[in-house]
């Protein structure tokens, strides 16, 4: 176990170095369904198509690691490189965009990409969707994206509960959500307060930013954040998704939990091992020689090293988490409406800036309580109400404090607040201005609502 603690610790520091002048930096990783006019997925050669119209304008391949298939596009940025690729299904596309010191050079990121994917989305007549779920095919094995990753998950948490079997697995339920995380670069004595605060401010999050109610084809009759709740739906009693069972109490304790998850999987040359036979990650760490299967199912012998640590913290699902990059992962948001995609950074990025006030704000409920809301934002956003938590109430708490923490930063931020100070006063969430476009419009109507613009401003 104290190798693993130290091996965070370490992590952080290193990860500080790299900072120019310990500046804060923010990167967001933005997920967008990419659908044809009439809001289906699209199919795998169209992903392909895109790989290489970005390499043909400059980006750099990116192959997997265990066959050399082309899965992606990167390329330089300020701080760490820009990277294209698909997340679990092949048709939700994700942009993880290179770490910046503010959210003006976000928006410039921003506006950039879609000007870049502009002559993609007229030739091929497609569109990439500022919204948190894929609203017409179903999820399934079939949008499954094939690469050494998503190989693992089925034989380590198997179910069926909610896609049956002849369509795979409750896992390809990841195949159709599209979400906005936030990363922000902290020091090691910041990283578990602010974990604390935005795993505490979860039920305000989504009481401002569900938007995820379509999906199938159909209007949800009892969430307006469905996709949110497809981490429970997976796995309902691991404890490893959602938000934690208790606040933590220090990295070191963060770290024991953690570390008790079961592990699943480490990559040797390139090729994934899954470990079935421990119960927990520190078992399996303590070893000498530790056994694992291949993909085919062949015994593997394998000796734990340290860069498993960091696989190993992308496989349990917090809404807010430390990172395998020693940074503070805000993971919980759906997908924004264009012209909106900042607006997770701006939360994230000014509740960094007033963790102890924040904390004491999210001290004044029962950590049972915020979970219980979390589930009640999914379902009613801001009409919500549990244990006389009132979520709308809740989310202007929230937008006080994020609206106080970029003032205190003086660049000018705060004016990325104002979408959802919006939503607020008006008491809507995206996932209502959906539902009246769908009654009304139909598919055809959100993808033409929710397509991002593509000419300069997304």
């Amino acid at each position: 176990m104290n190798k693993i603690q130290q091996h965070f610790e370490d992590g952080f520091e290193g990860a500080l170095k790299e900072r120019d002048n310990s500046e804060r930096r923010i990167g967001a990783e933005l997920k967008f369904p990419l659908v044809n006019p009439d809001g289906s997925a699209v199919d795998y050669p169209t992903i392909e198509r895109l790989w290489r119209f970005l390499i043909e304008h400059g980006w750099q391949p990116v192959k997997d690691s265990a066959g050399g298939k082309l899965i992606g596009a990167t390329k330089p940025g300020e701080q760490n490189d820009t990277v294209a690729s698909c997340e679990t299904g092949y048709c939700k596309t994700e942009f993880s965009l290179s770490h910046v010191p503010d959210l003006h050079r976000l928006e410039e990121e921003i506006d950039e990409l879609s000007l870049e994917l502009k002559p993609f989305v007229e030739e091929e007549n497609v569109h990439f969707l500022g919204y948190g779920i894929q609203p017409l095919t179903p999820p399934g094995q079939d949008l499954l994206m094939k690469k050494s990753r998503t190989s693992v998950w089925d034989k380590v948490f198997a179910s069926n509960e909610h896609i049956p079997e002849e369509h795979g697995d409750d896992f390809h339920l990841f195949t159709i959500n599209s979400a906005s995380h936030v990363h922000v670069s902290v020091e090691r004595d910041e990283a578990i307060p602010l974990v604390n605060v935005l795993n505490g401010f979860c039920p305000a999050q989504i009481a401002l930013t569900a938007h995820s109610n379509v999906w199938r084809g159909e209007l949800d009759s009892n969430y307006k954040c469905v996709a949110e709740k497809f981490w429970d739906w997976w796995m309902p009693e691991e404890g490893r998704v959602g938000m934690p069972e208790k606040a933590f109490e220090n990295l070191k304790n963060y770290v024991e939990i953690i570390s008790d998850f079961q592990p699943v999987y480490v990559k040797r040359d390139g090729k994934p091992v899954v470990l079935t036979d421990y119960d927990g990650f520190a078992e399996y760490f303590e070893e000498e020689q530790a056994t694992g299967q291949s993909i085919d199912g062949d015994e593997v012998e394998v000796e734990p090293k340290n860069k498993d640590i960091d696989l190993h913290g992308t496989c349990y699902w917090y809404n807010a988490r430390l990172s395998h990059y020693y940074t503070v992962e805000n993971r919980l948001n759906d997908q924004q409406p264009p012209g909106e995609l900042h607006s997770i950074a701006a939360i994230t990025l000014g509740l960094s800036a007033v963790m102890d006030e924040a904390h004491e704000e999210i001290k004044q409920y029962s950590w049972d309580t915020l979970r219980d809301a979390r589930e009640e934002a999914c379902r009613r956003a801001m009409e919500g109400e549990v244990a006389g938590l009132n979520l709308a109430d809740f989310a202007a708490v929230m937008l006080r404090l994020a609206r106080k923490g970029l003032e205190k930063r003086a660049r000018g931020e705060e004016k990325y607040l104002e979408k959802l100070e919006d939503r607020l006063q008006k008491q809507r969430c995206p996932a209502d201005e959906v539902e009246e476009v769908f009654k009304k419009s139909g598919i055809e109507g959100l993808v033409k609502k929710r397509g991002l613009h593509c000419t300069g401003s997304a």
